[in-house]
């Protein structure tokens, strides 16, 4: 039983993957964002990675995401590095949606840097084990899943979105 989410996912997981090797070059380059879609999905971007907004499903971050529909959540490379807290490079975020009403969290990997340099430039506190900062709406978090690998994660909460 505790199995089956698990499961389902990687159902799902194989049959979009299946769905993705049929559809034709042509359309998947006829999807490909612009430069202009970049230009103006990348504030977008990283209003949200700093946790200063919540990320909308407008169609600058759809077309750089190659999404069709406003389901935002998955793992998206970007086109080209994005500089967040104004030293920090990221080249791609993954974003978790909650149910309707329970927000969003954009979780990102700086690349190059240290837990320190990230604490530091996202100006984090020290809380128990944790660095963080809170924000309107929401909370800033660093930590590091794995030797060598920081994560910045932004949770906005939905009840004030």
């Amino acid at each position: 039983m505790r199995w089956r989410p698990f499961l389902i996912a990687g159902a799902l997981q194989l049959a979009m993957s299946l769905a993705w090797a049929e559809m034709p070059a042509a359309l998947i380059e006829a999807n490909a964002p612009s430069a202009s879609d970049w230009a103006r999905a990348a504030p977008l971007l990283r209003a949200a990675i700093e946790c200063r907004a919540s990320l909308p499903p407008s169609i600058p971050v759809r077309a750089v995401f190659r999404l069709t529909n406003g389901r935002l959540g998955g793992h998206h490379a970007f086109p080209e590095p994005l500089t967040v807290f104004d030293s920090l490079r990221v080249s791609a975020m993954a974003i978790v949606e909650g149910a309707e009403g329970d927000g969003s969290s954009y979780a990102v990997q700086p690349e190059g840097v240290t837990k320190a340099e990230v604490i530091q430039a996202a100006r984090l506190q020290k809380s128990g084990a944790r660095y963080i900062r809170r924000v309107e709406e929401g909370l800033l978090m660093a930590s590091m899943p794995q030797p060598g690998v920081v994560r910045l994660v932004c949770v906005r909460d939905g009840h004030h979105v």
